[in-house]
């Protein structure tokens, strides 16, 4: 039953592109990756997903029932894969309020947590909400930051407490029940062959390196905005410009202010000089 692969990070850190590089390295047999044919119901969030596997409509639960369900959702599709299954998940690592966590260890074959310097997530957030970068540092500094209030139940995805920066790192990161297979997007773009080979033998995948190479030719960041220019992209907000931005590592350097980095590392230091960023 330990079939699923939480693909976890917060926002703007590189999460689409690990997706989009294991739909082409898991369909070889595909002419190229499409960006808008990727499986949209592979959210932790996703309300359909999880209304079907309940059998009763999430909008007429409570946000603690949500809660209280969602790992047992998580238990059945690990029952009904008959393959690894890679979830993706925004929200912080946590317990509901009867004491379980809501990413089941017995379900779960590995985690990988992508981190990104939280210098360069800002101005990429920002861009993504439609936010200044002022307004997106403070929101990556707030403990009751997340995606959908609990308040509208109409939403395509449910309510995804992530915390700040920090506390979503360490939640995944400090947490016992599951295993985690720690990226930075940083090495992702330095030694992709190396970074990406970790996330094949991590999810119980064969490697094979003539099928990895295929992939991350694929999923170049300029094939990838490339077709975002010509087809647009499904998962795009409206308030944003454009999901694939730069895919640069340190472009921060040229889009934040002194004083904007400096919040940044005194609101986060700790866990940047953790994880190599200062």
């Amino acid at each position: 039953m330990h079939k699923l692969v939480w693909l976890s990070s917060y926002p703007k850190s590189g999460n689409t592109w690990v997706r989009l590089f294991l739909a082409a390295y898991t369909k070889p047999e595909r002419p190229g990756v499409d960006i808008n044919n990727i499986d949209m119901s592979l959210h932790a969030g996703n309300r359909d997903m999880v209304d079907r596997v309940i059998g009763v409509q999430s909008s007429d639960l409570t946000a603690a029932e949500i809660e209280r369900y969602r790992p047992e959702v998580y238990r059945q599709l690990a029952a009904e894969a008959d393959e690894p299954l890679f979830i993706k998940v925004h929200d912080r690592w946590r317990q509901h309020a009867e004491g379980s966590a809501i990413f089941p260890a017995d379900a779960t074959l590995a985690t990988i947590y992508i981190v990104r310097d939280p210098r360069a997530v800002a101005p990429s957030y920002a861009n993504h909400y439609g936010l200044s970068v002022d307004a997106a540092i403070e929101r990556m500094s707030d403990p009751g930051n997340d995606i959908h209030p609990q308040t509208d139940r109409l939403r395509r995805q449910l309510h995804q407490p992530m915390g700040s920066w920090s506390q979503h790192v360490l939640s995944w990161l400090d947490q016992t029940e599951l295993p985690v297979l720690l990226l930075r997007y940083e090495d992702m773009h330095a030694d992709p062959e190396s970074s990406f080979a970790k996330i094949v033998a991590a999810s119980g995948l064969t490697l094979d390196s003539a099928r990895l190479s295929k992939a991350l030719a694929e999923t170049r960041f300029d094939r990838l905005q490339q077709q975002e220019s010509e087809a647009g992209f499904k998962e795009r907000p409206r308030a944003s410009t454009r999901f694939f931005r730069r895919g640069e590592v340190e472009s921060w350097r040229e889009e934040l202010t002194p004083a904007q980095c400096e919040r940044i590392v005194n609101e986060h230091g700790l866990v940047m000089r953790r994880l190599g960023y200062l």
